[in-house]
């Protein structure tokens, strides 16, 4: 009978592992995500436009929508680096 019993507990054990360290992880991610998307330019958003509204969008979907985070590391954190792209010229600071 602890032939059986035993891998079935290692197993739930294993599972419960598992989800505490989603538990951990996620909100992590989550402020990870948001920070970048605070601190990114608005021109460093994969397709911006000069009226395009990346960013607020981005951040929006993060605060309100915890799992959009995930998302946001797909699409847009692990396609540009913040910082590595050249200021676009519809980007440049005006001057007064």
């Amino acid at each position: 009978m602890d032939l059986i019993v035993a891998p079935f507990s290692v197993g739930i054990s294993a599972l419960a592992s598992g989800i505490g360290l989603l538990g951990l992880a996620l909100p992590l991610l989550w402020l990870w995500m948001l920070i970048d998307a605070v601190l990114r330019e608005e021109w460093e958003y994969p397709a911006a436009t000069p009226t395009s509204n990346n960013k607020l969008l981005w951040v929006l979907l993060i605060v309100l929508v915890q799992v959009s985070a995930a998302v946001y590391f797909f699409m847009v954190f692990t396609k540009v680096k913040r910082g590595s792209l050249a200021r676009p010229e519809w980007a440049a600071p005006r001057a007064a």
